[in-house]
């Protein structure tokens, strides 16, 4: 791997090792500002996106799971509960794509999860469709974050036609639809399985001149060490940005700008 993708520490360390998502959405944005300070521009990007929720729907949703929502644990789905933490990290990566600058995009995010991007980039004039698999607890958060959710799951080596439509951009926030465990053991997607389903996203969803974005976690193997994506290192031959949401942290930015089907030939 290049020395560009170097970087400090594989951790990706939240503000602390615990949530609590039973404070208003102001709380937390103050937390955010103290521990990591804001720009003026995520902190009018991450306060419009608030404002943006369904209370109504948070209201419900904070009562049902009241017992659940104190002193969450990063490490499984009920942080995505913290609304304010992933909409600042959301609002940073909108900005990184200048969407807070852009006209009105139709964007196709696969794998939504919660909704918390799409939350995001709809308080900034954008049409989102999320699709991913189904299920109960992010059909609860995505009404809170007004996210339009579609059940369509990714899989392997088939195409990807979850819509008849044409978006300007689709993102792939984190995917975890490209490993598996066989036989007890972790298995990730070839660069071919890759190519494929990108290539069939340009021939069937994405408009001329559109863009995909993707998120990319970091591999790990069975010992539980972490790596880079050889994803990474492809998509950069093949003329995509890469980059970094934080400094000091893990390269996970991959955008293909302006994408052909040759991109992918």
């Amino acid at each position: 791997m290049s020395e560009e993708y170097a970087f400090e520490d594989f951790c990706d360390a939240s503000i602390s090792d615990k949530h609590d998502a039973l404070c208003s959405p102001e709380e937390p944005v103050k937390q955010l500002d103290r521990d990591w300070p804001l720009t003026d521009r995520t902190r009018r990007n991450l306060t419009r996106a608030l404002q943006s929720m369904d209370l109504v729907a948070r209201e419900a949703f904070v009562r049902k799971h009241r017992d659940r929502l104190e002193n969450i644990d990063t490490l499984n789905s009920l942080k995505y509960s913290d609304f304010a933490y992933w909409a600042r990290r959301n609002a940073v990566i909108a900005e990184w794509l200048d969407l807070d600058n852009s006209h009105p995009l139709d964007i196709l995010d696969i794998g939504a999860g919660p909704g918390s991007f799409a939350m995001v980039v709809q308080s900034m004039g954008h049409r989102v469709i999320g699709t991913d698999v189904a299920d109960d607890w992010y059909d609860e958060l995505c009404k809170v974050t007004r996210a339009t959710r579609l059940v369509a799951p990714v899989v392997r080596g088939e195409r990807y036609k979850p819509l008849n439509a044409r978006f300007d951009l689709i993102t792939i926030m984190l995917p975890v639809f490209h490993r598996k465990r066989v036989a007890g053991k972790r298995e990730y997607w070839s660069i071919e399985d890759w190519r494929l389903f990108l290539l069939g996203l340009v021939e069937d969803l994405l408009r001329p001149n559109g863009r995909i974005f993707i998120l990319m976690p970091l591999d790990k193997d069975d010992g539980e060490n972490l790596s880079y994506s050889p994803l990474l290192e492809w998509s950069r031959e093949r003329g995509a940005l890469v980059d970094r949401t934080f400094p000091n942290k893990p390269v996970r930015h991959i955008l293909f700008p302006r994408v052909t089907e040759q991109t992918f030939a």
